[in-house]
């Protein structure tokens, strides 16, 4: 949906019938100056803002239309992907981090509701955005930094943590580049995993390397 914000004087230009007096949709107040209209009503630019998240809504951006209360009001385009779908009764929503009830806007996460607070690292209790990229760890979120210091092997030489495949021998991992051949002396690859193998009880060789 579009809306269109415009003041008395200018909008009498076009339309020389307009009259100052006007009530705003949102708080029922007479309108002095500028308003927003959007809707089909005219508001106050401040009560113009989204019925989740509060947030006044600039009438240029896209918004959606939602009933609340035999009331039409705008919704917010972030509200509208992220914090659930219009008509929903988000009274009977439980936030899965304090066991509260969601009173407003909400993340859905790991098939769960969260109150925005309560959707955080379950490691360092950073709060995670909803549009951020997370991992879990016994079902609970974790943030890609705690999980790259703390869930991830890490690489025995570089200490760096480790994506994907690895070299393991007893409790070490090995970033494949990390490790040479003790034979021909290059850095192993991930493609030559299955040609791998541990002589002397430490070393790393490729199969078809002799010594």
């Amino acid at each position: 949906d579009k809306g269109v914000r415009t003041c008395v004087d200018c909008a009498k230009k076009d339309d020389p019938s307009i009259g100052e007096s006007k009530t705003c949709q949102g708080c029922g107040e007479a309108i002095d100056k500028a308003w927003v209209i959007g809707l089909g009503n005219t508001w106050h630019s401040s009560c113009f803002k989204c019925t989740e998240c509060s947030r006044v809504i600039d009438p240029k951006e896209k918004f959606f239309k939602v009933e609340v209360d035999g009331k039409h009001v705008p919704k917010c385009g972030d509200c509208k992907v992220t914090k659930g779908i219009a008509g929903l009764d988000v009274k009977e929503k439980v936030c899965a981090g304090c066991e509260k009830e969601i009173e407003s806007a909400w993340v859905v996460a790991l098939n769960k509701h969260w109150h925005h607070d309560c959707f955080k690292c379950s490691h360092c209790d950073r709060k995670i955005d909803s549009k951020e990229q997370f991992l879990t760890n016994l079902g609970n979120p974790v943030c890609m930094g705690c999980n790259n210091d703390h869930f991830r092997s890490k690489c025995a030489v570089c200490s760096k943590p480790i994506a994907g495949t690895s070299l393991i021998y007893k409790e070490s991992s090995f970033h494949h580049a990390c490790v040479n051949c003790y034979v021909c002396d290059e850095a192993f690859k991930v493609g030559d995993h299955e040609n791998i193998r541990i002589v002397n009880g430490k070393d790393f060789k490729h199969a078809d390397c002799k010594k």
